[in-house]
C-alpha cells in the first residue's frame, strides 16, 4: 500500500510540473504586449526588413537598455521611439532588452564582401571586435546589422546629433563613401551565431 501512496503522489507531482510548465507566465504574456508594436519596425522576432531601421534580436542587451533610456529621456532624438517608450517603467525597458538579447540573430554571410569596406573596418576593430561581435555589453554588435542603419549612424555621429565622444571622433574621420563601405562590410559579413 504505501509503494501505492508513492506512485500515485509521484504521478500527482509529475502532472503537476506539466501543468506549471506549459501554462504561460504572467512575464510571457507581459513581454508580448511590451513588444508588439516594436515588430512593426523591427521585426517579428527583432530582425528588421527595412535597412534603414535596426535588427534587435541578439544585441547586447546592456546596450539594449542604454539606447531605450536614451530616446526615453530624449537625449538620443526619435519621435516613434519616445512616443513608443514615455510611459514605461525602467522594470519594463530591462525586461524588453533582455527579450530582444535573447532571440536569435542569424544572418547568412554575402557572396562577396565590400573589400573597401573591410579596409575601413580597422577603425571599428577595438571597440566592436575582429567579427563586428563586442565583448563590452554595452557597445554594439555591428556583424550583420542593416548597412542603411549603420551609415545613418555613422553620419549622426559625424554631425554630433548622436553624442559618443569616441563615436564622434571616429565618424568624423571618415567620409561618406566610407561610411558607406563600412556599413556594408558589416551587413555583408552575417552574423551566424
Amino acid at each position: 500500500m504505501n509503494l501505492n501512496l508513492k506512485k500515485v503522489s509521484l504521478t500527482i507531482l509529475i502532472a503537476v510540473n506539466m501543468l506549471v510548465a506549459a501554462a504561460p507566465s504572467f512575464a510571457d504574456d507581459k513581454i508580448v504586449a511590451l513588444t508588439n508594436s516594436c515588430g512593426a519596425c523591427h521585426g517579428e522576432n527583432g530582425m528588421a526588413t527595412n535597412n534603414d531601421w535596426p535588427s534587435l534580436a541578439g544585441q547586447k542587451p546592456g546596450y539594449l537598455l542604454a539606447q531605450l533610456n536614451a530616446f526615453k529621456s530624449g537625449s538620443r532624438q526619435n519621435i516613434l521611439m519616445e512616443n513608443q517608450l514615455t510611459n514605461l517603467s525602467d522594470k519594463e525597458l530591462t525586461a524588453i532588452a533582455k527579450h530582444y538579447s535573447s532571440l536569435p540573430f542569424v544572418k547568412a554571410e554575402a557572396s562577396a564582401i565590400n573589400k573597401a569596406g573591410e579596409n575601413v573596418r580597422s577603425a571599428c576593430l577595438s571597440c566592436h571586435g575582429k567579427n563586428g561581435k563586442t565583448v563590452n555589453d554595452t557597445w554594439p554588435n555591428l556583424a550583420g546589422q542593416n548597412k542603411g542603419y549603420i551609415f545613418q549612424q555613422l553620419k549622426d555621429y559625424s554631425s554630433k546629433k548622436r553624442e559618443s565622444m569616441l563615436m564622434n571622433v571616429i565618424a568624423n574621420e571618415l567620409n561618406e563613401q566610407q561610411m558607406r563601405d563600412v556599413a556594408e562590410y558589416f551587413e555583408q559579413i552575417g552574423s551566424v551565431q
